[in-house]
Formats: structure tokens, C-alpha cells, sequence
């Protein structure tokens, strides 16, 4: 409900008197409806725009692929005409090579439900988040393009959707707990998008877990201030669909920090409604119906899902990795603690500077941990809600008390038990870093609620009256709001000693972190003191800062069977010879045409073990160990009989001689990017493109 104005003398000054007027006019436009909820207008306007601006980049076919990798191995003549903006990131390549050659292979196929490429045949409604004519399909709207558009539209539709969906729940939730804050909330979402966290893992699997969080948010909080049934309905029906296109990716690491953040949240606010003078247990369980309607619906649509696929779901689970991996308690080192707070140096992550921090990018990829740095403003709110109103702000307490179980789960061992009850095992220590991102967007939602409320501030009759129209707002007292920034410059320098003291590249690869800190230190402070917009649009500046320019800005899909001489001639061969059985090998290139050209081939990311295929490989069993896992099959030039070799925990390297049992029985035809000396195979063709050449082998009966 929005507060009553407070009557002023007039000022002299005409830059103030245009300043009180635009501000008057401003809190007309976006004064809340009477039941708290926020107007229209500022509800949908910021939504309107992002979809507008998606709509346009789809039609461009315009979207953030890495598959421009390939011109660096094909291109001539100069830079690639597509790439506008950025440049590939090669280490993507669970995007650009894994789903990305699928989904290609999946368009040459025509979209069956079972993909032909690996022998026997790979469930494509599982994991991958493929395009088929399947009735799922309507829950992977991110799919659903490539179905009815040309291939660049519809991978930017895959590519945009989730992001969007994200960006608007985000917005949303975030305009709900601060009906007034507009540009604030649209702020934290866009900051929200660009994390590291998401940007390095801009996949599916990881952003529609961040839409189901906030959708369910708000669904809640609808629930309880609604006036109308109809918004409550719609909310819990888009977080009942959300909830299925979520967990058909079955990709349960990013899931647990979105469901433990949503849950304890939502618990928050319950316990608030429940606490509220007037409010019965009936009344607030009949406005949570339509949320129990669309869960229950969810797990019906999941059920039937699961049922009638059982049979490959009981094979990805029975996989040696991943399989039902769980991990430890307070297994968490000191170097991976660095990690986490390392958010203000990820712009060195964008130079390939990963020293210290973890492997690769996309393992050393940090939120900007601003719950962390707003911790002792959301205790003050709660010590100044008990002080002047003897009462718990159940939502501050909730965020508070997540926060703490998650470092719980990080640095303190020997709770595995509890820690499997919440499910927190099933997540990793690089994937629950999604949960502070998270944290951080509620955590700032929730102060500027909270002081524009006025908790803590003095009673109104003893108050200033110099706020336009909220003479009781009330601001984190400087003491204790400097202490975030204080945990800003000690996070950074425990960071930068570790750096420092094991020699990485990361500080040297960029200086950004400076300015990055400075920007965290003052949006905290910022926020913390009630200058929320200004605030929360410094941490927007620092997420482009660190996470801006991850991604290219590509134009279409670099398709290895239209786009390359060698593609061509392989696609030649396949239209030919459908059933023809290749084999590729060496590096990356030949796996990824044999699969976009549509060829059946013994090569692929497999999500689960193809039977059939296996069986023919290693028809005794011997190296199943090996090959029962999620992992990219390579093959490598050999003598013999194929023998297995597990180089990392997802890369299964095979040896292939042309003269073997297994080559003579089942293979035609070989693709490689180095000569094959094998006495079993003849050259068809060599093809040299760019830096490129390939050769493609026919294998002779003996």
C-alpha cells in the first residue's frame, strides 16, 4: 500500500522544486496496487522490452554460440564474417561440441525420438535437451525452434529463452518484494544473467533452474497478497511448467542450489503470513491451493515422463559416472574457498588466466558473493525489526540461515547425513555456487523492502519529514553498513594473497578486480544506506565488468556439413550409403562432423552407454568400467583388437586397427585428421580447408 505524502513548503531552489516534482510524479507512476503487489505498468514494462529485444535477435539469428571455434580450424581469408561482436570460447564445449553437434545431428535425422548416429540408437529426450517430435517437447520450449524455424533462428531461440525466462522471473520476484524499485529490480536481474556463474555455464540445464527459483518466489508471495485469484493461478501455473521443463534435463547439480534457496525462502515468507496479525492457518493453506494444483501437476506430467523412458534413466543412473555421485561434507580446501570469493578477478577467466582458481574457466567461474557482503546489513534489519517491533523478519532469518548452511555444507565435515536429507550432496562445490548468485538478488530485495518499510526508524511523529512520501524510511546506521564493505576488501585480499603466494597468472592477466572491488565496496554501502538504485546499478557494472563479453554475439550456427569441403563429402557418402558405419579419428573435428552430417558413427558424447553399440566394441565386457559413463568416445590409430584407455573421467579413448575383428564386422568407412597407415584401409579422399585437413578412408574386407 502505498504511504501517505507529507505536506512541505515549497523550496526556492527550481532544480530541487523539478527534482520533488519528478519525484512525485515518479511514485504515481509506480505506487503499488492496494494489496501491495506492483502496478502493471511496472510489472510487465521491463519484461516487454527484454522480450522485444529477444524477438529481434532471433529473427537475426543472432544468439551467443561458440561454434565459430570451427573457423579457427576452417576459416580463410581474414576474420569470420559471422562472429560480431566477442570471440568463441573453446573451453564451452559441453555447448558448442556436445550440444550443439547433437542438435545438428538431430536436425539431419528429421528429430526422432531416438537418435541413429551411435549403433542401437541414444535417447535424444534425455539429458541433451534435444529437438524431437516428442510430446516432452512441449515442456523444452528452448527446443521447440528448431522444430518450425531454419536452423540459426531456432538456435537462437535455445539460445535466448532460458536466459529471458530468467532474467523476467528474476525482475519479477525482485519488483514484488520492492513494488516501487523498478529500475532496481531490473538492475539485480540483468547483474543476476551476467554472473560467471551463468555466463560460463550458459546452458539450459543451468539457467531454467534460476526461472523456476524466482518464478516459485513469486508464486508464493502472489499467493499471499493477491487480491484476485487469477494472478496466484498464473504464477503457480508457469512455476508447475517450469518445474517440469527443469527436471527433464535431469541434471540434478544445478537443481539442489535453486531448490534449497527457493525452499528456505519460501518457508520465510510462509512463517511471515502465518505470523501476521488476522491471518488463520485456513486461509493461508486455501491461497496456496493453486500451487499445490500446479505441483501436483508437475509430478504427474514428470511421472509419465519418467515411466515411459524408465529403461534409459536406469541406465544414466546406473553409469559409474555420474551416476549417483554424492559428495562430502566440508570437503571444500582453502585454494577452493579462494575460488569462491574470487568473483571480483573473473575478468582474467576471459584471458584464459586460471591459475590458482581451477582448471579451466569454466570450473573457476565465482558469483560476486554480494549476500556475503550484505550479511551485516540483513543482521541489523533483523536486530532492528526485534528492537522496535518484538517481532522476526522470517524471511531475512531465512536467507540468513541458508547462507550459513551452505558454508555448513562447504567447510564442516562429518554432517553427511543431514546434508543428504537436504538433499545437498547431490550438488558439487562448484555447482552450489549458483545458490549465492541467487541469494545475493534476495538478499538485496529484501534490505530495500525492509528500509523503505522503515524498520528501525523512529516513530513517525519524531521523524525528519524531508523524504518525499516516506517520512519513515529508515538506513543501515554507517557503523554497521561499513563493515560490508570491510568484508568486500577482505575477501579480495585473502584472494589476492593466495594468488600472489602460488605465482598465478590470473593477476597479471587482467586489473580489473581493482576497479571491481571498488564498485562491490560502494554498491554494498550503498544499498546498505538506502541508496538502493544507485547501489544496485554499481553491482550491475560490476557483473558486466567480470562476466560481460563471456559469450560472442554470433550470427547462425557454424555447421560442419554445410560450411566445409570435407563435410560435404562425408554428407556425399552418407546420402549414398545411409547405413554405412564410420569411425573417426584424432581430436574433436572428426567426431563433431561424422555427427552433423548425420552419419552412424562409433563416435559422440554418450549420455548413457548404447547396448548394442558397446556390445560390439567389447564384446566380452572387459573395459566396461570405462565405457559405462557419460563421456566423449574418441578413437586413436591402433593395433589390434580396440583397447580402452579413460585419460580424464569423461573422455574414453579407443584404439582402432582396420585389420581387427571388430573394424572388419562393423566399420566402413573412417574419418581422421592425421594419415592412417593401417594396411586394411584405402584413402577415398584428403581435404585440406584453413588449417585444415582431413582424411577419409574406406576400410577393405580381408
Amino acid at each position: 500500500m502505498s504511504r501517505p505524502t507529507v505536506d512541505r513548503p515549497r523550496p526556492d531552489n527550481r532544480l530541487l522544486a523539478l527534482w520533488m516534482r519528478t519525484e512525485t510524479a515518479w511514485q504515481r507512476v509506480v505506487a503499488p496496487r492496494p494489496s501491495g503487489l506492483p502496478n502493471l505498468l511496472v510489472l510487465v514494462g521491463f519484461p516487454v522490452v527484454a522480450l522485444l529485444i529477444v524477438v529481434v535477435l532471433v529473427a537475426l539469428g543472432v544468439s551467443g554460440n561458440s561454434s565459430g571455434v570451427y573457423w579457427q580450424s576452417f576459416g580463410t581469408g581474414g576474420a569470420d564474417p559471422d562472429l560480431l561482436a566477442g570471440r568463441p570460447q573453446g573451453i564451452r564445449s559441453d555447448e558448442w561440441l556436445v550440444q550443439s553437434s547433437w542438435i545438428l545431428s538431430q536436425v539431419r535425422e528429421g528429430f526422432p525420438v531416438v537418435n541413429q548416429s551411435f549403433p542401437g540408437g541414444m535417447d535424444a529426450t534425455i539429458q541433451n535437451d534435444l529437438p524431437t517430435w516428442d510430446w516432452s517437447s512441449l515442456f523444452r520450449p528452448h527446443v521447440v525452434g528448431f522444430l518450425f524455424l531454419p536452423l540459426d533462428q531456432g538456435m537462437a531461440v535455445r539460445w535466448w529463452l532460458p536466459v529471458v525466462s530468467a532474467l523476467i522471473a528474476a525482475y519479477v520476484f525482485a519488483v514484488t518484494v520492492m513494488p516501487r524499485r523498478p529500475a532496481t529490480a531490473a538492475f539485480l536481474a540483468i547483474a543476476l544473467c551476467l554472473s560467471p556463474m551463468i555466463q560460463w555455464w550458459f546452458l539450459p540445464t543451468t539457467i531454467w533452474p534460476v526461472a523456476w527459483a524466482f518464478a516459485g518466489l513469486t508464486a508464493v508471495l502472489w499467493a499471499f497478497r493477491s487480491s484476485r485469484r487469477w494472478p496466484a493461478v498464473v504464477a503457480a501455473v508457469v512455476t508447475g511448467y517450469l518445474t517440469v521443463t527443469m527436471v527433464m534435463s535431469i541434471y540434478v547439480p544445478y537443481m539442489v542450489p535453486a531448490a534449497v534457496v527457493l525452499v528456505a525462502v519460501a518457508v520465510g515468507f510462509l512463517v511471515e503470513r502465518l505470523r501476521t496479525p488476522g491471518t488463520t492457518w485456513w486461509r493461508t493453506v486455501r491461497s496456496l491451493v493453486p500451487l499445490a494444483f500446479a505441483a501436483a501437476g508437475a509430478v504427474v506430467v514428470i511421472g509419465v515422463w519418467a515411466l515411459t523412458r524408465l529403461d534409459t534413466i536406469k541406465a544414466v543412473l546406473g553409469t559409474v559416472y555420474p551416476g549417483q555421485r554424492l559428495e562430502l561434507t566440508g570437503a571444500t580446501s582453502v585454494e577452493a574457498l579462494g575460488s569462491l570469493f574470487s568473483g571480483p578477478f573473473q575478468r582474467s577467466l576471459q584471458y584464459g588466466a586460471v591459475g590458482g582458481l581451477s582448471v579451466n574457466q569454466s570450473e573457476a567461474a565465482a558469483p560476486l558473493m554480494v549476500v556475503v557482503f550484505l550479511l551485516p546489513a540483513l543482521l541489523w534489519v533483523l536486530w532492528a525489526g526485534l528492537r522496535r517491533r518484538r517481532a522476526m523478519d522470517w524471511p531475512v532469518l531465512a536467507t540468513v540461515v541458508v547462507l550459513g548452511v551452505l558454508f555448513a555444507f562447504l567447510l564442516v565435515p562429518h554432517w553427511d547425513a543431514v546434508a543428504h536429507l537436504l538433499l545437498l550432496d547431490r550438488s558439487t562445490d562448484a555447482r552450489i555456487r549458483l545458490a549465492f548468485d541467487l541469494l545475493g538478488l534476495v538478499a538485496v530485495a529484501l534490505v530495500a523492502a525492509r528500509l523503505d518499510a522503515g524498520v528501525g526508524a523512529r516513530p513517525v511523529e519524531d521523524a525528519p519529514t524531508g523524504d518525499v512520501g516516506a517520512p519513515v524510511r529508515s538506513r543501515v546506521p554507517w557503523g554497521t553498513a561499513g563493515y560490508g564493505p570491510v568484508l568486500v576488501l577482505v575477501s579480495a585480499g585473502f584472494v589476492y594473497i593466495g594468488l600472489r603466494i602460488g605465482g598465478s597468472n590470473v593477476l597479471g592477466a587482467s586489473h580489473a578486480w581493482r576497479i571491481v572491488v571498488v564498485l562491490l565496496a560502494v554498491g554494498v554501502l550503498l544499498v546498505a544506506r538506502r541508496w538502493i538504485a544507485p547501489g544496485a546499478l554499481l553491482l550491475l557494472v560490476a557483473a558486466v565488468v567480470v562476466g560481460g563479453g563471456v559469450n560472442p554475439l554470433y550470427r547462425g550456427v557454424f555447421d560442419l556439413a554445410t560450411q566445409t569441403t570435407a563435410g560435404k563429402a562425408v554428407s556425399r557418402i552418407v546420402d549414398r550409403q545411409p547405413d554405412a558405419r564410420w569411425v573417426g579419428i584424432g581430436g574433436y573435428v572428426p567426431t563433431a562432423m561424422l555427427l552433423e552430417t548425420g552419419a552412424h558413427s562409433y563416435n559422440g558424447v554418450q549420455t548413457y552407454p548404447p547396448e548394442e553399440m558397446w556390445h560390439e566394441i567389447d564384446p566380452s565386457g572387459r573395459y566396461e568400467p570405462i565405457w559405462n559413463r557419460l563421456a566423449n568416445v574418441n578413437w586413436l590409430d591402433g593395433d589390434g583388437a580396440p583397447k580402452l584407455s579413460l585419460p580424464v573421467r569423461d573422455q574414453i579413448r579407443v584404439s582402432f586397427d582396420g585389420c581387427s575383428r571388430f573394424a572388419q564386422q562393423n566399420v566402413q568407412y573412417v574419418l581422421s585428421d592425421q594419415p592412417v597407415t593401417d594396411q586394411c584401409v584405402s584413402e577415398v579422399r584428403e581435404v585440406t580447408q584453413g588449417q585444415q585437413s582431413l582424411w577419409i578412408y574406406r576400410v577393405d574386407r580381408r
